[in-house]
């Protein structure tokens, strides 16, 4: 029994860990980079394809502007500094293309489900980030690490429905690790 008590104490405290560890990780990428994110007015084809082409000229803008930075702060300040810029360089593209949409452009923190880019995977959380609405902003939205810049993303990647984020499938290595023939009894 008390051989159980300890196995049980340790597993507590080794899973503890682990979730203590994923968390500090978490927290520390959250702080350590600045999302785009751009909401279409609406999911009509149209309203998405405008989408596109804001978030791709506000993209070909910001990295232009942030070839010299080094640091996650200064890209904020960057940023900032940049927001009426950023809101303007939206508002032209959107009448270039005939819309007269208002655009909205926030700087915050704000709420992102789980998103990966090639090998780096974003945890779900909270993140510092340049958000463009797009009229309504009902639409379907884009997002991308600005910095570090990581926006050069695939051209598959043509949004994401806040609705529709994926389920993150929880798994346990240490009971992964375990032999084939243990099983973790529950009495």
């Amino acid at each position: 029994m008390l051989k159980k008590l300890a196995a049980l104490t340790v597993l507590i405290l080794f899973i503890s860990s682990g979730i203590y560890i994923a968390s500090a990780r978490e927290s520390k990428l959250s702080d350590s980079v600045l999302r785009l994110h751009v909401i279409a007015n609406s999911d009509d084809p149209a309203d998405q394809a405008l989408k596109i082409e804001v978030k791709d000229e506000i993209v070909q803008y910001m990295q232009a502007e942030f070839t010299d930075v080094n640091d996650v702060d200064e890209a904020r300040m960057l940023a900032q500094k940049n927001r009426d810029c950023i809101k303007k360089i939206a508002e032209n593209k959107i009448k270039s293309r005939g819309y007269d949409y208002p655009v909205r452009v926030y700087i915050g923190d704000f709420e992102f489900p789980l998103k990966s880019y090639g090998n780096m995977v974003f945890p779900a959380g909270k993140y510092q980030a340049v958000r463009v609405v797009i009229g309504k902003g009902a639409g379907k939205n884009w997002w991308c690490v600005l910095f570090p810049p990581l926006c050069l993303v695939s051209s598959g990647d043509r949004g994401m429905s806040l609705q529709s984020v994926p389920e993150a499938q929880v798994t346990f290595k240490c009971l992964e690790l375990l032999p084939q023939g243990v099983h973790v009894v529950n009495q």
